[in-house]
């Protein structure tokens, strides 16, 4: 499946490219996480399209706050980001989001009518290169692996 980006994300993308080169050359493994807001169209319909741009910059910026700085981390798609993290086992990277999860889903939220939500995401992390050769491989096994743990957990 070939994903177009909007103008900009070239750059991300040839970063996520850039810390596999790094990872092949250190002999290390990375770990890519996909990270999606849960509720994203329910939130939108009750609160509006304000609330979810909210939403998403508060969760950027604790994935921004909670990985390093050469760690990349891009929007995909509206409800989802793409985290390559640089020289980390897949364990501690699921550990790390999970706590990440935890701390994001416990914030509290207000709406334009003052109604105050939670909001969650879901994610998965797929490992290089054990789950995957080039970024998009990595993208569609950790997409894989999110949509049959929703049906499962359905």
């Amino acid at each position: 499946m070939t994903r177009t980006h909007p103008v900009g994300q070239h750059s991300l993308i040839e970063d996520l490219n850039q810390l596999l080169r790094l990872t092949d050359q250190q002999g290390t493994t990375s770990c890519f996480a996909l990270i999606r807001l849960e509720s994203l169209q329910k939130i939108k319909t009750c609160y509006g399209n304000g609330v979810i741009d909210g939403v998403l910059t508060s969760l950027e910026v604790y994935l921004r706050q909670s990985f390093r700085s050469q760690d990349v981390l891009m929007r995909w798609e509206q409800e989802e980001f793409f985290l390559g993290i640089y020289d980390i086992s897949k364990e501690i990277a699921i550990q790390r989001i999970n706590d990440l999860s935890l701390a994001f889903s416990q914030d509290n939220y207000i709406s334009n009518q003052k109604r105050l939500f939670h909001v969650s995401f879901s994610s998965t992390v797929a490992e290089y290169p054990q789950d995957g050769k080039d970024i998009q491989t990595l993208y569609n096994y950790a997409r894989r692996v999110l949509l049959r743990s929703k049906v499962t957990d359905s």
